[in-house]
């Protein structure tokens, strides 16, 4: 970790806004910064909206590496994370850390979204992690409107590059007729996590039917006509 976590903080600032200036997404460049400072193996980034749905927005160093980390987040539910969280070790994960930014109501005040980023090492959290945290939260805060903002445009021009690798993976096993549990089994994850990823991508496909979420999953080229996904990753992580 670095000595000093004023200049790790100030150094992520700079960078940040530097990317948001040019108009690329924060996140990556945010959880990049507090994984080196943190010690951390992976972490991820994602935004929550007023249903309780949640968007990866971006993994650090890779989303294949950060995968358990996002499957953990999603077994115990995103919107139940409320606050900061340190939790002990996770078979698979690591020491966990979970960092919460509320809405901002100036965006949407019928309900925006709220932020979430993870971090997974593999020694306990301590109190030189907490004071990289404490330091680096509130320069976030404040810049959470501006990434908000950017992240409700990205969505709005591009409507299914919210869809994540996994989520890719479980409409793929889904167009070959797998039943939920069968999902879980081959993928190794639990049933309502799952059933959580089937609810993201019916939200996110504005459908409530699974035959119908493949139909458009294939005209979309999100799945092939032979029912397997392509190589194409969601564009903000």
């Amino acid at each position: 970790m670095p000595s000093d976590p004023a200049s790790m903080v100030l150094d992520m600032l700079a960078d940040t806004i530097l990317a948001i200036n040019d108009g690329d997404p924060a996140d990556p460049t945010v959880i990049a910064h507090l994984s080196k400072a943190l010690d951390a193996h992976a972490a991820i980034s994602v935004y929550v909206d007023s249903s309780g749905s949640f968007d990866l927005v971006a993994a650090h160093p890779s989303l294949d590496e950060a995968q358990p980390l996002t499957d953990y987040l999603l077994d115990i539910g995103p919107s139940t994370i409320k606050h900061h969280v340190m939790i002990d070790h996770c078979k698979g994960v690591g020491h966990v850390c979970f960092v919460y930014i509320p809405p901002d109501d100036e965006i949407a005040p019928e309900g925006g979204f709220e932020r979430i980023m993870a971090f997974a090492r593999d020694v306990p959290y301590d109190e030189e992690a907490a004071v990289i945290l404490e330091r680096a939260c509130r320069p976030l805060t404040a810049l959470w409107p501006q990434a908000a903002r950017a992240y409700s445009q990205r969505r709005a021009a591009n409507a299914d590059y919210s869809i994540t690798a996994r989520e890719r993976e479980v409409l793929e096993l889904l167009s070959r007729g797998m039943l939920a549990t069968s999902i879980a089994s081959r993928l190794n994850l639990s049933p309502r996590t799952v059933h959580k990823h089937l609810g993201n991508i019916y939200r996110k496909l504005g459908v409530h039917d699974r035959l119908v979420a493949v139909g458009i999953a294939q005209s979309s080229g999100l799945l092939d006509s032979g029912g397997s996904t392509k190589r194409r990753m969601p564009a903000s992580a």
